[in-house]
């Protein structure tokens, strides 16, 4: 018998203490197990159980012995698992967090593509600006902008990212254009709020290239991304948004920047995932999709690029 063979019948008669339970379970003779343990403990120069006529008790080598059994015997099941694994089609629902902006813009296009390669796996997207509880919401990926807290969530980086505050040509004609952050004090900022939002604050960068947070305020907030950057383009207010929400508005000159050398720099946006030791097939196949399409996106190649100076789609 092979020698994982030999620790399985070990492990079943301490958990049942004895031989007789051990074999019913494992469809064995009490004289087959009794032997089977006799030529382990000969094998290994040690006693493992203390024998009476009703039980099996471990010895303290066979405690030992035990505990290490049952972590070789879950490694050997967590390998056959992820080779069947790995034999199975990417199949069932995937349950996708995104950013609304982002999401619109970026994500939601890819999918069409995304199920012709895989049409076995059923996308369910939610769109929210809210930062979704990835275990108690059952989301299998959820991508996230900036910088995230400390968590066991497994996290790969997707993309850069560039936190950028403009407004409409027609607002900046309105009001004059901020010479440093502390001038937003008396502009009309737009502000995403929703239950525990802290959007409140705008992160920048000072002249020490230290992050400072200024308190900002408007008459106008929302939970939509989009509604925000409606409202900006339509010349409402100032706003602060991730370059990949505001894009376009951007090249088309839209939306115009303002005091660039303050942007936070060297942010990402970043892929979520619920630690556990393997991921599901569908999981991985989407993370993997999504990185490859990512990889040398035109926002991303403009991010990459991007100096302290201001871009040349702001002096359209």
């Amino acid at each position: 018998m092979h020698a994982v063979d030999d620790m399985t019948v070990f492990t079943r008669v301490v958990d049942r203490q004895g031989f007789s339970a051990a074999g019913r379970e494992l469809r064995m003779s009490t004289a087959v197990i009794s032997s089977r343990i006799a030529n382990l403990e000969r094998r290994l120069g040690t006693r493992l159980l203390n024998r009476t006529t009703r039980n099996a008790k471990p010895t303290e080598e066979g405690l030992i012995y035990y505990d290490h059994c049952i972590k070789a015997l879950a490694d050997i099941q967590q390998v056959e698992h992820d080779l069947a694994e790995m034999k199975r089609r990417p199949a069932g629902a995937l349950r996708i967090s995104v950013p609304i902006a982002l999401g619109r813009t970026h994500i939601a296009p890819l999918m069409a593509e995304f199920l012709e390669k895989n049409p076995d796996i059923q996308i369910r997207l939610q769109a929210t600006d809210r930062v979704v509880n990835i275990l108690d919401e059952d989301v299998n990926v959820a991508i996230r902008k900036g910088v995230l807290p400390p968590s066991t969530d497994i996290m790969r980086r997707l993309a850069p990212d560039l936190r950028v505050l403009c407004a409409a040509p027609s607002y900046w004609q309105k009001f004059s254009k901020p010479l440093m952050p502390e001038d937003l004090k008396s502009h009309n900022c737009l502000l995403l709020r929703y239950p525990g939002s802290r959007r409140y604050s705008w992160q920048f960068i000072d002249k020490d290239s230290a992050a400072t947070n200024l308190t900002v305020s408007g008459n106008m907030d929302s939970n939509s991304s989009d509604v925000l950057i409606d409202w900006a383009t339509q010349g409402q207010g100032v706003i602060m948004k991730s370059f990949w929400d505001i894009s376009n508005e951007l090249e088309s000159g839209a939306l115009e920047p303002v005091l660039a050398e303050y942007w936070p720099r060297d942010l990402s946006l970043n892929i979520l995932m619920p630690s556990r030791r393997k991921q599901p097939a569908k999981t991985r196949v989407f993370v993997d999709y999504l990185v490859g399409q990512f990889s040398n996106h035109p926002v991303a190649k403009k991010i990459e690029g991007y100096g302290l100076t201001m871009p040349s789609m702001a002096a359209k």
